[in-house]
């Protein structure tokens, strides 16, 4: 994947990275990034997340 994104000029290195991993990654994988960058800001839980200022669904 990052062979394939090397030709966007657009793209800074660290966002073709970025890109080719979450693009090689399995449904699981990316997952567990998003939650992993939730915990990483202390909002892995619902009530963390509503105080911080998400609209969540009732």
């Amino acid at each position: 994947m990052l062979k394939k994104l090397e030709s966007d000029p657009k793209l800074s290195e660290h966002e073709r990275i970025l890109f080719a991993r979450s693009l090689s990654a399995t449904p699981q994988e990316r997952w567990d990034m998003h939650m992993g960058f939730l915990r990483s800001l202390g909002l892995s839980t619902r009530s963390e997340r509503k105080k911080f200022g998400f609209k969540l669904p009732e």
